[in-house]
């Protein structure tokens, strides 16, 4: 009996290392979901199975049988309801052959990585063909009938709105976040980072980390209260790492990144160890790695029914694209533009025939500064729109915040993003 059990435990062993290897070198999750479900099981039910002819005694070989008889029953149900969830979110699925469930599910045409722009787009395998996939519906957009001319770059409608969680920084974000996603029926997910250079830089590394995951898991209790409030829901990132690197995106305009005027990654835990240079100042350097729309969001900022947009061009190419996808998003309830650049500036025309298409008034102020501000007796605008984030990238420079370099006097929100590759 010993070796019999010896071998049936070998064998089960065998089993769980071949369900192993699937899992990590088969080239789609249904594939390796199939290793997991039946080798897994097959494995662990012959580990179990050899135990029991070990141990011999009748409570371990009715307790061995009855784990066995589990795994059976829920296992198969598990891996079918997975499975049948991996298909419907569009997860990337490698077929010699014609797909049986089109048009029996519905499927997205994107997986949820993509959608939350976690991966670039996805490639067929050599000697595979992908399965014909239904396009997505798009948010619903008012009239564009009216012609108008057609801007130097386009950008896709919003799928998925992402918001940064930082401790004291979290209920206008998450607020906003919401209201957008909630508007647009589009993804909404909360990211939680900890920044690890804050803690490299920590006279105490270890104490830093525990105290900076201290303010985030208060920061992450902040951004479910004010969920809850709002009845909204979110999918909940935690990451430990450059904030930079995990904020990245390759997909301009389907990715909505919002975030707080100020603040960082490191919750407010000031741990720096003495006579080094890292300072919590990156906010102004993710819409460069973000590159799509990046909206800071001010919890002072006036909420009027309809209100101004400021649009300020620096000749950027990119802007009255920018300009039309903020207003199709119906970011805000918008009555005036006001078109702020330098005479002869390219893109007026183009803001000016898409504000009319909106329903929108529109004015153009010609200003000599190659700056990002805005004239000063624009009292109150609902927003600003930037082509490039305001240089220098530091969000406090001789110690006048950032935005007060766009608009001293209007806390307003602030739409920007870096032109395309």
């Amino acid at each position: 009996m010993i070796v019999v059990s010896v071998l049936l435990k070998l064998l089960g062993v065998g089993f769980l290392c071949i369900a192993g290897i699937g899992v990590m070198r088969l080239s789609d999750p249904f594939q390796r979901m199939h290793a997991a479900t039946k080798a897994g099981t097959l494995g662990a039910g012959l580990v179990i199975l050899g135990s029991v002819i070990s141990h011999g005694a009748t409570d371990a070989t009715v307790m061995g049988l009855l784990t066995i008889v589990f795994l059976l029953l829920t296992v198969p149900v598990a891996g079918h309801l997975l499975g049948r969830a991996s298909y419907m979110s569009g997860a990337r699925l490698s077929l010699r052959g014609d797909d049986a469930l089109a048009g029996v599910l519905e499927r997205s045409d994107r997986s949820l990585d993509e959608r939350l722009a976690w991966l670039p787009s996805r490639t067929a395998a050599p000697g595979a063909t992908t399965a014909t996939l239904r396009p997505a519906p798009s948010p619903k957009k008012r009239d564009r009938s009216a012609p108008r001319p057609a801007p130097v770059v386009s950008l896709p409608s919003i799928e998925a709105v992402r918001f940064a969680v930082i401790q004291g920084q979290v209920p206008a974000v998450a607020a906003r976040a919401c209201a957008i996603a909630r508007r647009l029926r589009s993804d909404l997910s909360a990211h939680v980072i900890i920044d690890t250079g804050a803690i490299e830089c920590a006279a105490d590394p270890a104490g830093a980390r525990q105290l900076i995951r201290e303010r985030a898991s208060e920061a992450i209790r902040d951004m479910r209260a004010c969920m809850e409030g709002s009845g909204g829901e979110a999918a909940l990132n935690y990451d430990e790492g450059d904030p930079e690197r995990l904020l990245a995106t390759s997909d301009p305009g389907r990715v909505l990144l919002v975030l707080p005027c100020e603040g960082w990654f490191h919750h407010q835990v000031e741990v720096r160890r003495d006579q080094t240079t890292w300072d919590p100042d990156g906010l102004l350097r993710l819409p460069m790695v973000h590159r799509g729309p990046v909206l800071f969001v001010s919890p002072d900022a006036p909420v009027p029914a309809r209100g101004t947009i400021v649009v300020r061009d620096r000749d950027e190419r990119h802007l009255p694209a920018l300009v039309e996808w903020a207003l199709a998003g119906e970011l805000w309830p918008a009555s005036h533009i006001v078109h702020v650049g330098p005479a002869g500036a390219d893109g007026g025309d183009e803001v000016e025939a898409i504000a009319h298409r909106f329903g929108c008034s529109f004015e153009r102020r010609i200003v000599a500064t190659d700056d990002c501000a805005i004239p000063e007796d624009i009292r109150l605008p609902r927003a600003v729109i930037l082509g490039q984030a305001p240089r220098p990238l530091r969000t406090s420079w001789f110690g006048s915040h950032w935005r007060r370099r766009i608009a001293p006097d209007a806390p307003c929100e602030v739409l920007l993003m870096e032109a395309p590759d």
